[in-house]
């Protein structure tokens, strides 16, 4: 199916979507004609009989988080931050770092912070609902745990077909996109996965028609799941990849829905067109010029949350939505992607080098047949001390599912301390579990001194149940072995209901269920190494600017950001991973956005990896009624200077500029007969967003501002 793109004025075409979509970039006097939609919704359908199902119930799942998410709000617990390390697998065909298929560090660095500052709201010129909560990182940690720049580099030139054609989508020439990635992935429970390539259908994206990059919806198949693009693209200020990464994360296109001149459903926006509610339902644009005058499909005027959306094929992106970051926040939380924020791929300090297994265990479980013969039971997941990492059932796992040789998935304990360990379980029928970790590492476990958990349900639950979650709180004795990997074990069947015998030991042999192994690591109690150098916060409007600076972070693992309204009685409403080291002085900055009127006070709770904490001091910020501003700036962006125009000028002025985080980095004062005011100092500043705050006795002025 070919499709005409280029769009003029508000002539627009759609086509079938699928779950690959694919952004396709070049200048407005280009025009696109390739697209792979039905094409690869074909190969998904035919390689996967219950993939529709997948999507449906993904679809559902979604619109339940959000529903609970949106009851969550209003109670002022706002969505937490997440953030996502990256891959980049640069395919190249032999050519040098700098070379056109081939982008420096620079370039893939400098893309990432484009990302992010897409993802973030702080790009120049952003409207819609600006900061999305989700932000993305080159992993320092590779698939040993071994540091790493978080790029890897691959010659792809032995492929057949792939230095001339690249990969094939719906051309007749190219390298298969499997065999394009099977050159190089990294497990994508722990990196979400990028490849640049040389080209997609024999276009490299530097002239004519091409097409740009895809991406994957979260639970496709794990060979597939990630994003292609073309190296030629993986530059700053190109929307392709903040485009796909939409996709990653569960967005649609606006036009979602929509067949030729023929509009998409809307009559429930939560199922219908692009499952978002402050998007209109549109037909997919031509071209790159943003639709003006009447859209057909409401009979309203087109409006700039579908024709300056990220996720639409206009050239005047400049925003998401708030429905869309709604989904976004709920792609993060779904399965296949909630074990992206708790590995070790963003970690600046390992436990242990190199990393070592535990001594083998006195018992190797063994499902029946019979169980490994259907979906009966399983362990879907397990969640212990800031880890969280998804399975599969007994027959999808094999049985028995050994993890203790994977260093990604050590589970950092410290004696004496106490830790809630959570289980889900396949839930279909009724079920029995128990764990336990071998404290003294003799590979044997012992009921009594060493069982950690135990669940077991007597009656047989409704019909269609989902994933249970069985919970346990348990404290690491104090004479465990420490700095040396132990071993978890969790075993689980169906209950002696379903004629199962009970579970005895952490040797027996389900009938229909499986054991899984874990590596544990224990450390003596201590206080955490950490240093805060500093916690402030400022007002922004409505907002409220947090920023914070540290040092020594030795095992840090995250920084939970606290809120309060009578400096008692906290609650989270965000999280950022630590990523600083010994060495060196690491900043970091929070946004809290619209907290209401009133005196909020803040702190951060400071987690370990260990799962230990303590707390900052709280700094506290007033919300009043903020006058509406009267003095304005002659140019914004600045550069070598700054010139304010200032109303009001019987009384003198303070003013104070501020960076994204909350310092001070300017102080000047405009005396009272003054009008016009210029600021040299503002030269000295690094590129960025800054806040100006203009003080005249009880009156506030705020201006944010860009330095160029």
């Amino acid at each position: 199916m070919n499709c005409v793109l280029p769009r003029y004025g508000k002539v627009r075409t759609t086509f079938k979507t699928s779950l690959v979509i694919f952004l396709f970039l070049a200048s407005a006097m280009q025009a696109q004609d390739k697209c792979g939609f039905d094409i690869i919704l074909q190969k998904q359908m035919k390689e996967n009989p219950a993939f529709k199902k997948m999507i449906d119930d993904q679809d559902q799942w979604i619109k339940e988080y959000i529903h609970k998410q949106g009851t969550i709000r209003r109670d002022q617990v706002a969505a937490v931050q997440y953030t996502i390390p990256v891959v980049v697998h640069v395919i190249h065909t032999g050519g040098a770092i700098g070379s056109i298929y081939n982008p420096t560090d620079a370039s893939i660095q400098a893309t990432i912070n484009y990302l992010n500052q897409v993802y973030n709201g702080t790009y120049p010129g952003t409207e819609g609902v600006g900061d999305i909560e989700i932000q993305f990182a080159l992993a320092i940690r590779d698939p040993n745990c071994n540091p790493t720049t978080g790029i890897d580099r691959v010659d792809g030139s032995g492929l057949t077909e792939y230095t001339s054609s690249g990969i094939k989508l719906s051309g007749a020439t190219g390298a298969s996109e499997l065999s394009v990635k099977n050159l190089s992935r990294w497990d994508p429970s722990r990196y979400y996965n990028i490849w640049t390539v040389n080209m997609i259908d024999s276009k490299d994206g530097t002239s004519g028609s091409f097409v740009a990059g895809y991406a994957y919806f979260p639970g496709s198949p794990a060979t597939l799941d990630g994003t292609i693009m073309l190296a030629t693209q993986m530059q700053p200020n190109r929307k392709t990849l903040p485009h796909e990464i939409g996709h990653a994360f569960s967005l649609y296109h606006p036009f979602q829905g929509a067949s030729g001149s023929t509009c998409p459903a809307n009559a429930d926006c939560t199922v219908d067109g692009d499952r978002v509610c402050d998007t209109d339902p549109v037909t997919q644009p031509v071209g790159f010029v943003c639709g003006t005058g009447t859209n057909p499909c409401t009979s309203t005027p087109f409006v700039i949350n579908t024709e300056h959306n990220f996720m639409n094929y206009t050239n005047c992106a400049t925003l998401f939505t708030a429905g869309q970051k709604a989904r976004l926040l709920a792609g993060a939380a779904s399965s296949s992607r909630i074990g992206l924020t708790s590995s070790y791929a963003l970690s600046p300090v390992y436990p242990l080098t190199p990393f070592v297994s535990p001594v083998s265990a006195s018992c190797t479980p063994a499902t029946s047949a019979t169980g490994l013969s259907g979906n009966f039971a399983g362990v879907m997941g397990i969640s212990l001390a800031s880890k969280t990492f998804t399975s599969n059932t007994a027959r999808n796992d094999g049985g028995y599912n050994n993890n203790t040789g994977d260093c990604h998935k050590l589970i950092q304990l410290q004696r004496g301390s106490t830790y809630t360990i959570d289980v889900s379980l396949l839930g279909a029928n009724a079920e029995q579990m128990k764990g336990w970790i071998d404290y003294n590492g003799n590979g044997i476990f012992d009921n009594v001194s060493e069982q950690v958990i135990s669940f077991y349900e007597s009656s047989a639950p409704a019909p269609g149940r989902g994933n249970i979650t069985a919970s346990a709180a348990f404290t690491v004795p104090v004479s465990a072995v420490i700095n040396t990997v132990l071993r978890l074990r969790l075993l689980e069947d169906l209950s002696d209901i379903h004629g199962v015998p009970l579970l005895s030991n952490a040797c027996f042999n389900p009938v229909y269920g499986q054991a899984e192994d874990y590596p544990i690591y224990l450390l003596p109690a201590g206080a955490l190494p950490l240093t805060l150098l500093d916690f402030t916060g400022i007002a922004d409007n409505r907002d409220v600017l947090l920023g914070w600076e540290t040092t020594a972070e030795n095992n840090t693992d995250r920084f939970i950001v606290q809120r309060s309204t009578d400096n008692l009685s906290f609650v989270d409403i965000s999280q950022q991973p630590a990523r600083g080291n010994n060495n060196q002085i690491t900043k970091y900055s929070y946004r809290d956005t619209k907290p209401g009127e009133g005196k909020w006070s803040y702190r951060l709770k400071m987690v370990d990896l260990d799962n230990r904490y303590q707390f900052s001091a709280t700094v506290s910020v007033n919300i009043g009624s903020i006058n509406n501003a009267t003095s304005s700036l002659v140019q914004n962006p600045v550069n070598a200077y700054m010139d304010l125009r200032l109303q009001n000028n019987k009384t003198s002025k303070s003013l104070t500029i501020f960076d994204i985080s909350g310092r001070k980095v300017i102080e000047k004062k405009a005396a009272a007969d003054v009008s016009l005011y210029r600021i040299h100092e503002v030269s000295t500043l690094r590129p960025g967003v800054y806040l100006l705050e203009i003080r005249s006795g009880s009156v506030r002025e705020l201006i944010k501002f860009i330095k160029n």
